[in-house]
């Protein structure tokens, strides 16, 4: 009964909206009119289409760079957060908050200036250094573009990964810490035998958080790459919005929707079940 509320604006406002669209994925539709029931054939297009499946190997690379390499450097800066003194800690709390708060579109001006390839920041420090032959045209180099894009998706958001766990650190009771210091402990075993194993919960929300997050990677490729060249840097949203508003096949967008929800749902599924799923108490 106490439940029933929230259950209720759940249903309405994001069980619902999926209705229409699971039924427009069935028909051919160019945004204006619908043409016809088609059935699956709009999950067969997407299936048999190459850009469907690169836009789903970029998306994952993206959530590789989030989770494997974000959050083990996010956790690594709370800790290190946590030892400084308090008006360090206060400097660090807001230089890792700011790169989250500033806009996409700004964040992603300002790396496609450090990705320029005459000019800009990174070639400019190769050629410095006498490593002119690595220089790159970052954005434009089907090997480069979708490290470059991780990377700027990676500064963006390592900060404020790394202020969830350092929150999540200072709720840890600190008679633990005095104990561990009292037997001798330094602050690699501090940290891998209390801080890590109680931060469970909070490993929980940040991996479901960063993972969907990155699943949902559009406005940087929008802003920095608009998918190029070609299809290489497309990822399933930006490859929905693409086939929906730039050709007209709203039928065929809506399919990859759907198919991206369930995926999405899936891997929450998967992370409820085997990713820190019981809390260690001491």
């Amino acid at each position: 009964m106490f439940a029933a509320p929230a259950l209720l604006l759940f249903t309405v406002f994001c069980v619902y909206p999926l209705l229409p669209q699971i039924w427009m994925s069935l028909h051919e539709h160019d945004g204006f009119r619908n043409l016809g029931f088609v059935g699956l054939d709009n999950y067969k297009d997407a299936f048999a289409n190459s850009s469907f499946w690169t836009a789903h190997r970029n998306t994952y690379l993206i959530v590789g760079i989030s989770v494997v390499l974000g959050l083990p450097l996010s956790m690594i800066l709370a800790l290190i957060m946590d030892t400084q003194t308090p008006n360090l800690r206060r400097f660090f709390k807001s230089a890792a908050m700011f790169p989250a708060i500033l806009s996409v579109t700004v964040v992603a001006q300002i790396w496609v200036a450090f990705y320029e390839p005459n000019w800009g920041l990174f070639n400019g420090i190769l050629k410095s250094v006498g490593l002119e032959s690595w220089t790159r045209s970052w954005l434009t180099d089907q090997r480069t573009v979708m490290p470059s894009l991780g990377l700027t998706f990676l500064w963006q958001y390592i900060g404020l990964n790394a202020m969830l766990f350092y929150t999540g650190i200072k709720t840890i009771p600190k008679q633990y810490y005095e104990a561990a210091l009292i037997d001798g402990a330094n602050f690699a075993q501090v940290s891998t035998r209390i801080t890590i194993p109680l931060l469970q919960y909070v490993i929980h929300y940040v991996v479901i958080l960063s993972v969907l997050g990155s699943m949902a990677f559009y406005s940087h490729v929008r802003v920095m790459t608009s998918g190029g060249p070609g299809d290489l840097s497309r990822t399933v949203v930006y490859q929905m919005y693409y086939t929906a508003f730039e050709t007209s096949q709203f039928g065929k967008g809506t399919a990859i929707a759907v198919l991206f929800v369930l995926e999405c749902l899936l891997i929450s599924i998967f992370i409820q079940r085997f990713v820190a799923r019981e809390k260690l108490e001491y």
